[in-house]
């Protein structure tokens, strides 16, 4: 995890927060797109093995965009909460 440290010589903690938040926002877009592209079964006559392992990478994708955005969200918390300390 990043954890980056305010200081009088660093960024801003809005500097900091702010594009966190923006890619948070853009990775929960494209959370929603992928969602859009689900593997069928439709899609795999009398292919479900192959339907399967599609379906099982395409939820480790949406898991791992998950577990980046939980970690940037903990990123800008650490940050805000040096905010409040500081102030």
């Amino acid at each position: 995890m990043i954890r980056p440290t305010l200081n009088i010589n660093g960024s801003s903690a809005a500097e900091l927060i702010d594009p966190r938040l923006n890619a948070m926002a853009l990775i929960d877009e494209a959370i929603e797109a992928l969602k859009q592209v689900t593997p069928n079964g439709r899609d795999y006559l009398c292919q479900r093995d192959r339907l399967t392992a599609d379906r099982n990478t395409h939820f480790d994708r949406l898991a791992a965009l998950h577990t980046l955005c939980n970690e940037l969200l903990e990123e800008a918390l650490h940050v805000q909460q040096q905010e409040r300390v500081s102030a």
